[in-house]
């Protein structure tokens, strides 16, 4: 099944059942149950939170390909794919402030380290009579470099009062350098480039909105000995509209520059799934996981000196998935 379709049918499920629920009267959430960031917010009282993490990624990456150009060849459909991996560590920082009924969220993460154990790949299938055949395959050193945005607002509202519902941004920038490639050609020696061989940059820019599910565990109520242990637990769910914007500069390529641009557009699902435990009454350790699947479609252009050329059939798609450690202070 589809990335595209799986996004769907969890839409579909969890839409009804709020409805079931909510017509029950049998909702076991609450969106008014504390201040802090993943028990979403409190109608009756004022509060911020700041948070500090670290978030590893765990089988990442961001990718794009293109077919030939209408005049090529044969048509052939992809003719490049490049894929760029990463499993860096991010450093996060999280800033939100609860307003009456209303719940202002600030996330930004950036890669602490540039190194990377995954290799990059650059793939094509350059013979038309035989197009699932690949003729030239390299890899090399990705050495990422990445930042993400997040921003959202979240409010209540009538239908299903135990979502928090979310409106946001996301914006994401990934830079990775191809260095010291080893490419293998049909029927040829492999050859050996050292040094910086693509300089490549990418954007997502990701307009979304979705709901939260947000619970409360108090085990003192039924355990005395635990009456100081409070949990807390945080569901989100979220559908965007993407944009994508590639750079790809092939530093070796002669004639030179050698530049190629992909621009493209398509949707994002994502969700996440977080803990929190009350340490102290203002200060929460938590831990989260989370799973982002971005598919676009559009343009691919080429240009070098002499050459200036257009076509459509690029795409570009990421899958990132990461777990998070972080500390949360409330006041």
């Amino acid at each position: 099944m589809s990335s595209n379709k799986v996004g769907l049918a969890i839409t579909i499920a969890l839409l009804s059942f709020f409805s079931v629920v909510d017509s029950y009267g049998q909702w076991p959430f609450s969106n008014t149950v504390t201040s802090t960031p993943l028990a979403s917010f409190r109608p009756d009282r004022e509060g911020s939170f700041m948070t500090l993490g670290l978030r590893k990624y765990i089988n990442s990456f961001t990718s794009y390909q293109f077919p030939d150009s209408p005049g090529g060849d044969g048509g052939t459909d992809p003719i490049s794919r490049l894929e760029w991996p990463w499993e860096q560590t991010f450093g996060v920082i999280k800033l939100g402030h609860n307003y009456p009924g209303v719940q202002v969220n600030f996330e930004g993460a950036s890669t602490l380290f540039k190194d990377s154990g995954l290799l990059a790949q650059d793939s094509d299938w350059e013979d038309p009579a035989n197009p699932n055949q690949k003729t030239t395959f390299s890899d090399g050193l990705a050495m990422p470099r990445n930042w993400t945005i997040d921003t959202s607002i979240g409010f209540a509202l009538p239908i299903a009062p135990g979502v928090q519902w979310l409106l946001g941004y996301r914006a994401q920038q990934f830079r990775f350098t191809y260095t010291d490639m080893l490419q293998r050609e049909l029927g040829k020696q492999p050859i050996y480039e050292a040094g910086e061989v693509i300089q490549f940059n990418q954007s997502y820019k990701i307009y979304y909105g979705g709901g939260a599910l947000c619970a409360q565990f108090e085990p003192g109520r039924s355990i005395g000995t635990l009456a100081d242990y409070n949990f807390f637990l945080r569901l989100q769910g979220d559908v965007g509209y993407v944009t994508a914007n590639n750079l790809d500069f092939h530093v070796l390529r002669e004639p030179g520059p050698r530049l190629t641009y992909e621009y493209t557009s398509g949707i994002c699902w994502h969700l996440n799934l977080a803990a929190e435990y009350r340490l102290k009454k203002f200060f929460t350790l938590g831990l989260a996981g989370d799973f982002m699947s971005i598919r676009t479609r559009g343009s691919h252009s080429w240009t070098e000196p002499g050459t200036a050329l257009s076509w459509d059939g690029a795409k570009v798609w990421s899958e990132q998935k990461y777990v998070e450690a972080n500390a949360t202070l409330n006041f």
